[in-house]
Parts: structure tokens; sequence; C-alpha cells
């Protein structure tokens, strides 16, 4: 059973995640979590010691509904149809979220908002959060080679930043193609990729 102050918490994360997927993290402010919750500006600094502690939080928060929805649900006991479903997962788990067009990943949001910020515990954060979802990304595919689904002529971290790259430019070009279309084409994409290395 969560407290008051807990719930409290809880929402601010809930709204604030949901306004990163639209605005960015770095729009996202006392001010304008205030607003969203119907709080005043103490009773949401009460919860954080500033700005950017309340954004990392922002990002933890993201990461536990990332596990939720996108790793646990892709696993199963063949290895290559995990990495398969994980893709796939990890394709719509902004639109499943939120159903919302206007909505994208924050994280990546995140990694562009905050990469000329170097001093920034943010950006440190965020960067630690990828290198996190790539060493998943490569466990997965050595996973795969150790059970002979694909080869082990290269390295595993090549493939995975292949499929990373793949990810990136979905979640770009999912908004400037035919919404119909875009999920088939990463699929296809990633599938074409993969049998290179079968």
């Amino acid at each position: 059973m969560t407290n008051k102050g807990e719930r409290t918490r809880n929402e601010i994360l809930k709204q604030s995640i949901k306004y990163s997927s639209q605005f960015g993290l770095a729009d996202v402010t006392i001010g304008s979590v205030a607003k969203l919750c119907a709080l005043s500006r103490t009773g949401v600094i009460s919860h954080f010691k500033n700005k950017e502690d309340m954004q990392i939080a922002i990002l933890q928060y993201g990461e536990t509904l990332f596990i939720d929805r996108v790793i646990t649900p892709a696993r199963c006991d063949d290895p290559l149809s995990h990495l398969l479903n994980l893709l796939d997962c990890w394709s719509t788990w902004i639109n499943d979220m939120f159903n919302d067009p206007k909505m994208s990943c924050p994280f990546i949001k995140a990694v562009v908002e905050f990469q000329n910020r170097p001093d920034s515990e943010v950006r440190s954060f965020i960067i630690a959060q990828q290198e996190r979802l790539l060493s998943y990304l490569t466990h997965r595919i050595e996973r795969c080679i150790e059970h002979n689904k694909l080869k082990a002529d290269i390295a595993s971290s090549i493939i995975a930043y292949e499929l990373y790259s793949l990810y990136l430019g979905h979640a770009i070009t999912k908004y400037t193609l035919p919404h119909n279309e875009v999920g088939d084409l990463f699929k296809n994409s990633v599938l074409r990729l993969l049998n290179q290395y079968r």
C-alpha cells in the first residue's frame, strides 16, 4: 500500500513521461509539471532535489516502463524468437502505451536534447541508460550465436549496433511514412539484416 506522498510522486512521473514523450525531457520543468498535475511548485519540489533530479527520476521511471512493456513480454525459450520479440515490442512500445501518434521515444529525444551538455548529470544518466540497452541487445545476440541461430563470424556488438541503428531510423521515419506501412518496413528490415548472419 503506497502512501499519499508516493502516489503523488508516481503521478508526477506518469504525467512527466507522457509529456516528455511528446515535447521532450528538456521542456519538463518544475513549473510545467506543477501545471500538469495541478500542484503548486512547492508540491513538486518536495519530491525532488531539483530539476535535474526530477528529469533523472523521469528517465528511471521510463526505464521501468520499458522493462515492463518490452523486455519482460519479449522473453521466450528460443533465443532468436526472443530477439525478434524484443525488437517487435521495442518498435511499438510508445504507441502501445499512449495510443497517440504525437508521442515518440522519450529516450531518443533526451539523447538529442542533452548531447551538447557534457557536464549534465542527466546526459550522463541517458548515456548509461543507452549503454545498458545496447549491452542487453548484444547479450541477446550472443545467446543466438551460442545456440547456432546466428553465425559467430562477426562481433555480436556490431549486429547490436546495426539493429539499434535500424530502430533509430524507424523511430524517426514512422512519423513521415504511412502508419500502416512503417511497422512492416521495420520488421522486414530486421529480418533481412539478421538473415545475413544466419
